[in-house]
C-alpha cells in the first residue's frame, strides 16, 4: 500500500509531523518562529517536505499493517 500524496506539493506522505502551533527555525541570525497554518484553526498534521499542513489528513485513517491484517479477518 503507498502512503497518499500531499494535496500541497503532491509528493507522498511519508513522514507526517504534529505541529498545531508551529517551530522555531534558525536563519543565519537567529531563531525564527514559522507556522504551517494561515489561519487560527490550525491543521493538526503538517507534510514534513513541504512543512505545509494537511488539513483534511489523519494517520489512523490509513491504520498500521497490523490493523489492515485484522481488518480482513
Amino acid at each position: 500500500m503507498d502512503p497518499p500524496n500531499c494535496p500541497n506539493c503532491q509528493q507522498p506522505i511519508e513522514r507526517a509531523l504534529d505541529l498545531p502551533y508551529g517551530w522555531w527555525e534558525w536563519n543565519g541570525t537567529g531563531y525564527r518562529l514559522r507556522t504551517a497554518s494561515k489561519r487560527v484553526d490550525v491543521a493538526p498534521w503538517v507534510h514534513d517536505e513541504c512543512m505545509t499542513e494537511l488539513r483534511e489528513f489523519h494517520p489512523h485513517e490509513y491504520g498500521t499493517p497490523v490493523m489492515r491484517e485484522a481488518g480482513k479477518r
